[in-house]
């Protein structure tokens, strides 16, 4: 938009001056001879070729020894080339500077140097400009919005993980600006940098699609940061992670310039690499050139990784933990017996329980506290869409308020382990197994997440999401390797019944299995998926109880009709205590449609962890699938990398 403005400018003035005669042409020649001598300084110096250029600019080397932008909004390019040409782009943006500014006040904004704040202060830097022969013009908008920032410094937050949406099953990242004269208390007025995928309303396959292919246009934006804690904390359940940075003011001003620059620019968004947490880190490059960040990452950038990256290069200075708004409502509940539960529960469904003589009867101290939990468990139902419960909120805090007794505030506990502590999320596994008297050596790779048995620190218990998991095997007695299963998502979900809700714990994977009874190598088209019901056992937090309803339906050409399909069920127990995990399951499928039989399996796992990257792991099952039933005995290496 400004290229086509700055031509016609440019025509109109040298018009003028032709048809007026004015002996201006020295000092025309002024602002075309500065140019060039910038131009020549900035190739001279080869800034094209330094790093701060090159990430304001998000250039990647490609495979060919050129470079790329990730920017894929045509209008962040001055040059025609800019986007694979760093010189070319350099120079455009020099000649652009020149351009008139606007006499129209709506109009300055669009001037380059209002546009590409962050750009004209660090060539203004390299190059010394000279404000006589390029004038320096007042960006009014870009300084209002700066000023309204107030930045001071800058903290990373990371909500944790959100099994149940797709967009957050390996949890979120974003940046709070923070304010000078900050306190805990006002925090929350802060504003916050974040980047999202623009997905519409898609959904279901057409949604995976574009996210794994680059469908999405992803952009940055700036909001209040307490409506994203509403939306992570209250609404979605989830833990939050505060991060303060080790950024001095001057960084954070650096980086909040390139995020003007990138207002309303689009990258392609990508679930696995080109995502939140990606190009936030690029952010965070602008403010200290000198890190690299978005380097240490190729096929995929996790969250959590990206926290551990930022950790791992010294930039964190302290850090917070915010509780959800359901993790605070479950630890203050534990302290309470099974009546004063039930009583939590009746308040918050009809207000008018406080004035029974049932309720009244317990002590003024219990009956705050009663009637406080009441209106948590409230609000906590609304957030869930419980109209219900909302319509009892103002009753309650006004029975609260009428008490007039103060409580003790019991926070949640923080947890020992932060999410960048935990297990990396890459994984390697060398095996040797003994199933149907073959000895067999096995390799498993799975580049991306946790599963059920990983060590447990920093990661949700019950959680499954295992992505491109990989199992190779080689059996000594045929001397033969062959693909035992490439499994492309499983997600198992584990979510136990609680005094706040009923939740549904699943599953669901599919992918490319070999299955007994195949020749080796052989393997079928798989999707497997189930619905159920966990538990939290009586004597502790460790284990988790579930039972689920299964289906499963398998396609291949030497299957009878070329597909079976059946249902089932499936029950088991999970443990984790210190450095020992454990998961005993027993499952068992009728396949009555296509190719009719059945399949069982009885397992039992364990995994012992060595140290923050080993851990070894035993398995022992009886298992019967297209053939006659068999056992196994495995002993694993695992590798977290």
């Amino acid at each position: 938009m400004y290229r086509c403005h700055h031509s016609r400018l440019h025509s109109f003035f040298t018009l003028a001056l032709l048809v007026s005669q004015i002996p201006f042409s020295a000092q025309a020649s002024q602002p075309t001879d500065y140019l060039q001598q910038l131009t020549k300084a900035a190739t001279d110096q080869a800034l094209h070729q330094r790093p701060e250029w090159h990430k304001l600019m998000h250039y990647k080397p490609t495979l060919f020894g050129d470079y790329e932008s990730q920017v894929d909004a045509p209008r962040y390019f001055i040059a025609t080339n800019g986007k694979t040409n760093p010189q070319a782009e350099l120079s455009a943006t020099l000649n652009a500077f020149f351009e008139p500014f606007p006499q129209d006040e709506e109009a300055q904004h669009l001037h380059p140097q209002c546009i590409f704040v962050a750009r004209y202060a660090w060539l203004k830097r390299e190059l010394g400009f000279d404000s006589q022969q390029l004038p320096e013009h007042h960006c009014q908008r870009f300084e209002e919005w700066l000023t309204a920032l107030n930045p001071q410094g800058v903290t990373l937050v990371f909500p944790t993980a959100y099994i149940n949406s797709p967009a957050s099953m390996f949890g979120h990242t974003l940046i709070r600006i923070d304010t000078r004269n900050q306190t805990d208390k006002t925090r929350l007025l802060s504003y916050a940098l974040n980047f999202a995928a623009d997905t519409g309303n898609d959904g279901g396959l057409a949604y995976a699609y574009k996210g794994l292919s680059g469908g999405y246009p992803g952009a940055f934006s700036v909001m209040p940061y307490y409506l994203k804690v509403r939306e992570y904390s209250d609404m979605e359940n989830r833990e939050i992670w505060e991060y303060r940075l080790n950024l001095t003011e001057a960084e954070t001003i650096t980086m909040l310039y390139h995020a003007w620059e990138l207002r309303g620019i689009w990258f392609r968004y990508y679930f696995f690499d080109e995502n939140c947490s990606y190009h936030l880190l690029s952010l965070l490059e602008t403010a200290r050139p000198d890190l690299d960040l978005t380097n240490q990452f190729g096929a995929w950038a996790i969250p959590s990784d990206t926290v551990r990256v930022v950790a791992d290069a010294g930039l964190i200075e302290h850090v917070d933990y915010r509780p959800s708004r359901a993790d605070q409502l479950s630890h203050r509940l534990r302290d309470l017996n099974k009546t004063q539960v039930g009583w939590v529960h009746r308040l918050a469904l009809d207000a008018s329980a406080k004035d029974e003589t049932a309720f009244l009867q317990h002590n003024p101290h219990e009956q705050a506290l009663l009637l406080e939990l009441a209106h948590e468990y409230a609000a906590y139902q609304k957030e869930r869409g419980d109209d219900a419960a909302a319509a009892h909120m103002h009753a309650l805090l006004q029975a609260r308020s009428a008490t007039g007794i103060s409580l003790a505030t019991n926070p949640a506990p923080t947890p020992a382990i932060r999410p960048e502590q935990g297990h990396a999320t890459g994984r390697a596994a060398f095996g040797i197994a003994r199933v149907d008297e073959h000895d067999i050596f096995s390799l498993d790779l799975r580049p991306a997440y946790h599963d059920l048995l990983d060590p447990l620190p920093g990661y949700a218990r019950g959680a499954q999401i295992a992505f491109f998991d990989l199992g190779l095997r080689y059996d000594q007695d045929s001397d033969e390797t062959y693909l035992d299963r490439f499994i492309p998502i499983e997600i198992f979900s584990l979510t136990p019944v609680s005094a706040l809700d009923t939740p549904i714990s699943w599953r669901v994977d599919l992918g490319w299995r070999h299955k007994h009874g195949l020749p080796q190598g052989h393997v079928l088209s798989s999707i497997n998926g189930g619905g159920g019901m966990s538990w939290t056992l009586p004597w502790g937090d460790d284990t988790l109880a579930y039972g689920m309803i299964n289906g499963g339906i398998d396609i291949d050409n030497d299957l009878d009709k070329g597909y079976s399909a059946g249902l089932g069920g499936e029950a088991g127990l999970v443990s984790h205590w210190r450095a020992w995990a454990s998961h005993l399951y027993w499952r068992h499928t009728y396949y009555r449609a296509g190719h009719r039989h059945h399949e069982h399996a009885a397992v039992f796992e364990q995994r012992l962890q060595l140290n923050a990257d080993h851990s070894l792991r035993l398995e022992w099952s009886r298992r019967q699938a297209l053939a006659d039933g068999y056992h196994q005995l495995q002993l694993s290496w695992l590798h977290y990398f």
